[in-house]
């Protein structure tokens, strides 16, 4: 639980920084490229812990094996397969 909630915080906290260093830039295009890189990215990784924070702190006492299989097609086959397309989008070849 440490290392999971030490890694989410520090996650937390660069893209904190990434959006208070956005907003300091001037021109709103350039915001709006930022922004929409920075999004693209912020949702894969709140896909990705959504997941692992649902998985260990749903309660022991309910069977949920339903819930379960859908949690772990999201963490195990959507977030990697997402997370190169992202990035191949941004890719100027690839455009």
């Amino acid at each position: 639980i440490i290392l999971g909630t030490g890694s989410f915080l520090l996650v937390i906290l660069s893209y904190c920084l990434i959006i208070i260093t956005i907003l300091k830039i001037q021109g709103s295009a350039g915001k709006w490229k930022a922004f929409s890189t920075c999004s693209s990215y912020l949702a894969i990784v709140g896909l990705f812990y959504s997941t692992i924070i649902y998985t260990y702190t749903q309660p022991t006492s309910t069977p949920l094996e339903k819930k379960n299989k859908t949690v772990s097609i999201i963490y195990t086959l959507v977030t990697p397969t997402l997370n190169p397309l992202i990035y191949s989008l941004h890719n100027k070849v690839i455009k």
